[in-house]
């Protein structure tokens, strides 16, 4: 009875190391990728196969409940060989569900090269040819067939400036990240197509905003409300 009780006991603490390790690397993939995540990878990978839409929480649930069901399957003996086998369940993940890196939104810009870069290529000589110079492009006004132009005003309740945010379009259907932006300043214009998506707009220290596009307005100011829950955790409980 003794050695029975000592048994339980033992797989008990196996699977709570296990279950740390598998923690700990969710915790350092969400909080260094951020949306590179293998947990937001595999999140996206769920909705686009299988059609389930899930909090990213809930997938990194999953993937604890993984690791502890690998420490058992490969047979670990001790608190360490479980964390190990635990925290590994990351790297697999990684390896399954690729980075998809998804493009920027269409700021509707064609990128020219400058007459004077032109014309400093052709000053370098007969030897140009062997060089390579460095350009300096200019952008143009692309034409309204890219879409509807949004322009979005960002404004702080603290009223304190913005220097980074990222804009992200989802498609509101199945959760699937359309484009991401990161750009500088608190005013940003780009084009849509689809008049269906929802605009995200991510700042450090403020709470996540999301704004609908259905119909894509001309001009849109998203109020920020400042947070002290970093932004990988605000990402967790969001479909």
């Amino acid at each position: 009875m003794a050695t029975e009780k000592g048994n339980i006991q033992q797989k008990i603490c196996l699977g709570l190391s296990a279950a740390t390790g598998g923690l700990l690397a969710v915790l350092a993939d969400i909080m260094q990728k951020q949306d590179a995540s293998a947990v937001e990878q595999l999140k996206s990978a769920l909705g686009t196969v299988l059609q389930v839409r899930t909090y990213p929480w809930f997938v990194g649930l999953l993937l604890i409940v993984l690791s502890v069901a690998l420490s058992f399957i490969f047979s670990a003996d001790s608190n360490k060989k479980s964390f190990y086998v635990g925290a590994s369940i990351l790297a697999i993940m990684m390896t399954s569900v690729p980075y998809d890196a998804k493009p920027g939104l269409n700021t509707g810009s064609v990128l020219h090269p400058t007459p004077d870069a032109v014309g400093a290529t052709n000053e370098l000589g007969w030897w140009g040819r062997f060089l390579i110079p460095s350009r300096v492009f200019a952008q143009n006004a692309a034409p309204s067939s890219q879409g509807s132009p949004v322009t979005v005003q960002l404004e702080t309740t603290d009223k304190k400036p913005v220097s980074m945010a990222t804009f992200t379009l989802v498609d509101p259907s199945n959760g699937q990240v359309v484009a991401r932006s990161r750009v500088q300043g608190s005013k940003f214009t780009f084009y849509v197509t689809n008049p269906q998506y929802l605009l995200r707009v991510q700042v450090d220290g403020y709470a996540i905003a999301e704004h609908s596009l259905n119909p894509p307005p001309p001009s849109l100011t998203i109020s920020l409300t400042p947070s002290s829950v970093p932004l990988s955790i605000q990402r967790l409980f969001r479909k």
